[in-house]
């Protein structure tokens, strides 16, 4: 019995995501292909490679892209994210509108009122995310400063958006383009003398753990979900190679969740009494015992004159802020500790698991335990 021929895969990538990689991998054991990755490690058109089928994600090389678009005509493509390459061939991507509006509820959620968006290119993901973010915020009432400058890489980037932020209200929210543009505006930032995030609360994309957990101030960022996209486009890359087709040639994935770190770790507090309140409750969150009445007397007012100055500045109630922070605080050991669930409620100041549980419950509209299994 003659064994099935295997398939000749061939992979070029834009740049180097070792979650594509695995993504592509994972199906291509599954399928007994033979890949051929090599352009993606040697940086190299593969002019002498016959292939039976193709994945890519956005390059932006010349050369590449007319290799690429040359392909595409003859063998089965699937593209990994947006069409930029206009190659209309099946692609997977994430909802990038999506993205825009995650980082603009979490900003709004943090109170404040000024916000821009900082990106580096005008291709599709950019623009939707930038569309989604700005789209939230007009419907909240704000509006949205864009920020662009071509290249991160050019020379002069770090002092052009020092003269742009020195234009900006404090405190401002930042969304960035991705992570590593999101480590790019915290360095100019901190130059300029900006603190983060008191002064700039920053919203970074891709959840780069090496960008995001290991800067001078963590990253937060929502997450794409590069490998199951990956994945899916070698299972549609299969089909085509199969002779199926498809009804629906876009596939879109939801984003994987927004972790919060430190750069956004601070509510966007105006009046002083406020802004000690809030430095209270940060250093006593933990405590069962902190409430709106502890809170007034260690800033020396009346519990009056606390609510008062909380509506005034950020419209909202000193008890509200403070469960914002424990439950902010909970997701993050949710997210990246082993803890059980009743050990969180009790290092977050909620008292009991009866009580965290409400709290998270009418807040976020699930248990933490199908929340922290929703972010896996």
């Amino acid at each position: 019995m003659n064994k099935r021929k295997r398939k000749r895969i061939l992979i070029v990538l834009g740049f180097l995501h070792p979650a594509i990689l695995s993504g592509f991998s994972r199906y291509a054991r599954e399928a007994n292909w033979i890949l051929n990755a090599l352009p993606v490690f040697h940086h190299a058109v593969p002019l002498d490679w016959n292939a039976d089928g193709l994945l890519t994600t956005n390059v932006f090389r010349q050369d590449l892209v007319r290799y690429i678009r040359k392909a595409a005509r003859l063998i089965p493509t699937v593209l990994h994210g947006c069409d930029d390459l206009r190659l209309m061939v099946p692609n997977v991507e994430c909802d990038e509108h999506l993205i825009g509006r995650m980082a603009a509820k979490h900003l709004l959620d943090q109170d404040h009122r000024h916000f821009a968006y900082f990106r580096y290119s005008d291709n599709l993901h950019a623009i939707r995310r930038r569309d989604g973010f700005r789209e939230a915020l007009r419907e909240a009432g704000y509006d949205c400063v864009d920020l662009k400058k071509i290249s991160e890489h050019g020379n002069g980037a770090g002092e052009w958006f020092r003269k742009q932020l020195a234009q900006m209200p404090k405190p401002l929210g930042l969304f960035t383009e991705d992570d590593l543009l999101a480590a790019r505006a915290i360095e100019s930032a901190t130059e300029a003398g900006w603190q983060v995030p008191e002064h700039l609360a920053v919203v970074g994309c891709g959840n780069i753990e090496l960008v995001c957990e290991f800067g001078p101030v963590p990253i937060t960022s929502i997450s794409c979900p590069h490998e199951e996209q990956a994945y899916q486009a070698a299972a549609m890359l299969d089909a085509l190679l199969s002779g199926k087709k498809f009804l629906e040639k876009n596939v879109v994935f939801p984003p994987g969740g927004l972790f919060a770190r430190q750069s956004t770790n601070s509510v966007a507090a105006r009046l002083d009494l406020v802004k000690r309140a809030l430095a209270c409750m940060s250093n006593k969150q933990h405590d069962p015992a902190l409430d709106a009445r502890a809170v007034a007397g260690h800033c020396g007012v009346s519990l009056r004159v606390l609510y008062r100055e909380f509506e005034k500045d950020l419209r909202t109630t000193p008890m509200a802020c403070l469960l914002r922070m424990r439950l902010r605080m909970a997701k993050d050991m949710l997210v990246h500790g082993g803890r059980k669930i009743e050990d969180i409620a009790e290092a977050c100041g909620f008292g009991s698991l009866r009580t965290f549980q409400r709290a998270f419950q009418r807040i976020e509209n699930q248990s933490p335990l199908q929340w922290k299994q929703a972010r896996r």
